[in-house]
């Protein structure tokens, strides 16, 4: 059986930051648009993996955790990165309809 594909620790903490402090705005987007959450104020990355990203999304009355999944297991931070783009313009087309 082949080896479940790990982003490196590293890479995941170093692109959690960056989308923390260069792409809030993207972290809102990513809650409002694959989520099912309403008045989404500001959205923080608290982990990231092969697999997906774990979300902390403040509303107006709560604030909550939610998973995000990629559509295929990402093994390096240039993977990661495409799929954090694709899901970026996809929830601007899907906000701004």
């Amino acid at each position: 059986m082949p080896a479940e594909p790990a982003l490196p620790p590293d890479d995941a903490e170093r692109i959690r930051a960056h989308m923390n402090d260069a792409h809030a705005d993207d972290l809102v987007r990513y809650a409002d648009a694959f989520t099912s959450l309403t008045d989404v104020r500001a959205a923080r990355m608290t982990g990231l993996d092969a697999r997906g990203m774990d979300l902390a999304v403040e509303t107006t009355e709560t604030t909550q955790t939610v998973r995000l999944s990629f559509e295929a297991p990402r093994a390096d931070a240039a993977a990661a990165r495409s799929a954090l783009v694709d899901l970026a313009m996809r929830a601007r087309e899907q906000t701004e309809r």
